[in-house]
């Protein structure tokens, strides 16, 4: 039943990012196509989130260290190294993964509010880092005149064209993400968020699976900041601080845990918020705080649970109906 209930959603968000891309393809403007390129963007981070705190229940305020470094590590092969770009993205992927399973070993012995402390901690260290490190990452300047991104001699070389690959990347790790949650592994990481003490009484392997949640959502993140370095052409520490940790969870949140369409309805619309109060850049924090809020008082399992709710009263109704209608029949 609930690997019915998620292939149904997911052909849900399929269809959307089907429509996006057509969107995309009859798009006048490039500002449209770069918004909806960081759509995608910022959804594959959602995603990655999801899988480590909706299905494991490992929380982390810290992603956007994990976002960074596929950025810089994507933007300097790239840009210094000549790496070709495709080659770039994966190592800078590969790179997040790296350090997620590092983070994750000594955090598998950490609950709660500290491991959420020491994600804010690798958080601000990866900031200070690439915001000192002048001689490799720019510093507060940031990275520019970033190679376009090229695959097999396609060059992406407009934001509808970029906007078009993101998009089919979502859709691909949605696919994913759906074939590892309906897997055995999948099975561990709920038993994990459900009562870890059950679950290695029950011989799950508690550390291994909590590094590979870290390792799986480290990837995505990884992913996700390479394809933003190439979005933009430009990066700047500025965009990987506290408060970007702080916007990726809020869009979880938001949209709805342990679902597949929520972490994108939330990315979409906090995205669309952020661009739409650009003028009130210093109180973005306040911004996602009332959101946080909003979703503890009156949104507890997301945008998405909202329409679950709607579909079970309708349910009921109709069930009621019919039931009513037979007793009708009868008499």
């Amino acid at each position: 039943m609930m690997k019915m209930k998620i292939k149904n959603h997911l052909s849900s968000v399929i269809f959307w990012a089907v429509l996006a891309v057509t969107l995309l393809l009859f798009a006048q403007k490039n500002y449209y196509a770069f918004i909806i390129a960081l759509f995608g963007v910022y959804a594959i981070v959602a995603t990655a989130l999801d899988v480590l705190f909706g299905y494991t229940g490992q929380i982390s305020l810290g992603h956007a260290g994990l976002f960074a470094i596929g950025s810089y590590v994507t933007a300097l092969l790239s840009l210094k190294l000549s790496v070709p770009t495709a080659i770039a993205l994966i190592l800078g992927a590969v790179a997040a993964t790296v350090v997620g399973a590092l983070i994750a070993i000594p955090a598998s012995k950490l609950v709660k509010h500290f491991l959420s402390l020491l994600m804010i901690a690798f958080g601000q260290i990866v900031y200070l880092i690439i915001n000192s490190w002048s001689k490799v990452t720019g510093g507060s300047l940031g990275l520019m005149n970033i190679p376009k991104l090229n695959l097999f001699g396609f060059k992406f070389d407009s934001y509808i064209k970029i906007a078009i690959l993101i998009w089919l990347v979502l859709a691909l790790l949605l696919v994913v993400k759906v074939r590892i949650i309906n897997s055995r592994v999948g099975s561990a990481f709920i038993a994990l968020r459900e009562n870890s003490v059950a679950a290695k009484g029950l011989g799950i392997n508690i550390k291994k699976y909590k590094v590979m949640a870290f390792a799986i959502s480290a990837f995505m993140t990884g992913l996700a900041g390479g394809l933003y370095t190439y979005v933009r052409g430009f990066i700047s520490p500025e965009t990987f601080n506290g408060t970007q940790s702080t916007l990726f969870m809020t869009m979880l949140l938001f949209g709805g845990i342990c679902t597949v369409e929520g972490p994108v309805i939330g990315a979409v619309v906090l995205l669309l918020v952020k661009e739409v109060f650009q003028s009130l850049a210093l109180y973005q924090g306040l911004v996602y705080a009332l959101f946080m809020l909003i979703v503890l008082f009156f949104l507890p399992n997301g945008v998405v649970g909202i329409f679950k709710s709607m579909g079970g009263v309708v349910a009921k109704l109709k069930k009621k109906n019919k039931k009513e209608g037979q007793v009708n029949a009868e008499n």
